[in-house]
């Protein structure tokens, strides 16, 4: 199965989305990946602590990570990043009307949503993809994006200045289960 694509930047609570506890699935590990350039090098920035929770009758989502648990290949930045205690959060909705919890051949969507980090607040957009499993127990899906990020509009303020504005997050392996254990 091809691994699918990502999301980054990414949301806070969305307290006023109203998901009833049955068509809600969840995921805790997802692994999300940042690609950009720093300094004319290929800088790579990578997370497993993503957690999305999906309402599959209303499509909404959201996307939360420690913005401290990104590692990247270059060590400055990671030395900036592990004190960084904010989230980066997504509060979005996929263009489908519902997700099939039957089996399904590969469903791909437009993501649309509010990312959100620290006080920025900046509307992104971004594609992906859903896999029904077959045989999975409780697992139900697994769900893949990509979103391409500008570190200008979204008013991120960093202290390199070799760092390139252009970004692609993407988001693989996350595979959304009922169950919260």
């Amino acid at each position: 199965m091809k691994k699918i694509l990502t999301i980054l930047a990414i949301i806070s609570c969305a307290s006023s989305m109203a998901f009833t506890q049955d068509d809600i699935y969840f995921t805790w590990n997802a692994k999300l990946q940042l690609n950009g350039g720093f300094e004319g090098e290929a800088i790579h920035l990578e997370t497993q602590d993503v957690s999305i929770k999906l309402d599959y009758e209303t499509t909404e989502m959201i996307i939360r990570f420690p913005l401290s648990s990104l590692k990247s290949n270059i060590d400055t930045v990671n030395q900036v990043l592990k004190n960084k205690l904010s989230d980066v959060v997504f509060d979005g909705e996929l263009s489908l009307d519902y997700i099939n919890t039957e089996s399904h051949p590969p469903q791909s969507f437009t993501v649309a949503g509010w990312l959100i980090l620290g006080n920025s607040k900046t509307k992104i957009e971004g594609k992906g993809e859903i896999h029904h499993i077959s045989d999975a127990g409780e697992f139900a899906c697994m769900l893949g994006m990509i979103v391409h990020l500008n570190l200008k509009e979204l008013k991120v303020n960093h202290p390199w200045a070799g760092l390139e504005n252009e970004f692609e997050a993407i988001i693989t392996q996350a595979i959304l289960k009922k169950n919260k254990q």
